[in-house]
């Protein structure tokens, strides 16, 4: 068991405790330890990549948003939106904003509340799908968002939950289906009990007013009929289950490509290869 695992645990049992006094506190508590990624440092090649755009930043709420464009060589060009994942960067994007300029569009990313260089401190769907929906008020909506893991689920729920201007298409990388099994994925990790569970789904509800079971990825999808789609999951994903690329595929019935041995980053030429034929693709 590495150390960040043991600390998880630890962690888990004080919550378990402090449940049994108060359940709210306990699920206060937990979903707050949930939404706090860590802000891993940048690369020295990451640095150098994002250098080479035009950076520009934006506001949610008091926080300020990070973002960085890369030019298409054409005036007008179609303009595309790339949404990272959990405790990731803009710079994850190098492999397809090289091949995206390449085909001719001009490419947009921002780093997600509590990410990169972005402020904040704390990050959920629902957040970071706000931010979304600012960045589209400022730039205008984008020809397409590409999504990887929880950019993919904020640009769903983005466009469904919060009426924000869809795209024309959206491709979602490694995306998780229903955002209940995240949860309760993360309160494994942590070994805490149902108690403890069901206090992170009550303070969810009150913090947004809506019912967690609402925020599924799958059945929002499905409500995406004016937005041509492309799914794509490793069948070798550890964190989000290929199943559930599947079923997000099958109820807005759109393509689904698979591959194998990628993991979740999916980080391969082949994937940012077909997600490029899908943006091209008349």
């Amino acid at each position: 068991m590495d150390n960040r695992l043991k600390q998880a645990r630890r962690l888990g049992k004080v919550l378990n405790a402090l449940s049994a006094v108060s359940p709210a506190l306990a699920g206060r508590t937990a979903f707050r330890i949930f939404c706090s990624p860590r802000r891993l440092p940048l690369r020295d090649a990451d640095r150098k990549f994002l250098s080479g755009a035009q950076a520009f930043t934006f506001r949610l709420g008091k926080q300020h948003m990070q973002g960085y464009t890369w030019a298409g060589g054409t005036p007008g060009a179609r303009e595309v939106l790339c949404l990272h994942g959990w405790e990731s960067s803009s710079a994850r994007w190098k492999q397809y904003v090289k091949g995206m300029l390449e085909a001719g569009f001009t490419v947009h990313a921002f780093d997600a509340p509590a990410s990169g260089r972005s402020g904040g401190n704390m990050i959920n769907v629902m957040v970071y799908s706000r931010a979304v929906q600012q960045f589209v008020a400022l730039k205008g909506a984008p020809y397409a968002i590409v999504g990887h893991s929880l950019g993919a689920a904020a640009a769903v729920l983005s466009a469904t939950m919060l009426d924000t201007p869809r795209p024309a298409r959206m491709a979602l990388l490694g995306a998780f289906a229903e955002s209940t099994r995240v949860i309760r994925d993360f309160g494994a990790i942590m070994g805490i009990n149902e108690t403890v569970l069901e206090g992170v789904f009550r303070e969810i509800t009150r913090r947004s007013g809506i019912p967690v079971g609402e925020y599924s990825i799958a059945q929002k999808a499905a409500l995406l009929t004016d937005v041509r789609g492309l799914v794509l999951h490793d069948r070798d994903d550890d964190v989000a289950p290929v199943a559930e690329g599947r079923a997000i595929a099958a109820a807005w019935n759109v393509p689904f490509f698979e591959t194998r041995g990628l993991g979740h980053r999916m980080q391969d030429k082949t994937v940012s290869a077909e997600v490029i034929r899908f943006l091209l693709h008349t």
